[in-house]
């Protein structure tokens, strides 16, 4: 598990982060830019920018990203900030032509936020 020594990890942050520890060196960064306070929000949307990375490399990147989007799922079905985070820091970063790609491996938490996206 990560931590950034100076604040505590946010519940959600953690979920994504004891699935995903390849992801421990773009959130550092983050609490670093971030003075050792970095938003859910933040982390999730650079969590975007890490998923987008991983499509452009898809075929060698399959079992992470999978792991990615089970992350996220786990949050949209179990957070309480689950639309903030998943639905508009995470989603709503990704380009349509990504949200395309990764549609088959969305789980139905994460597609229902999509939808709720679409909508508003």
């Amino acid at each position: 598990m990560v931590s950034s020594g100076q604040a505590p990890v946010d519940k959600d942050v953690r979920k994504i982060l004891s699935v995903l520890p390849e992801f421990a060196d773009h959130y550092m960064t983050l609490v670093e830019d971030a003075d050792g306070d970095p938003s859910p929000p933040a982390v999730f949307s650079e969590l975007a920018d890490y998923v987008a990375e991983l499509i452009e490399q898809f075929e060698a990147c399959e079992p992470q990203l999978v792991r990615c989007l089970g992350a996220i799922e786990q949050v949209a079905t179990s957070s309480d900030d689950a639309q903030e985070l998943v639905g508009w820091a995470f989603l709503d970063s990704l380009s349509p032509d990504h949200l395309r790609r990764l549609d088959p491996w969305f789980g139905s938490g994460t597609r229902a936020m999509l939808e709720e996206l679409e909508q508003s």
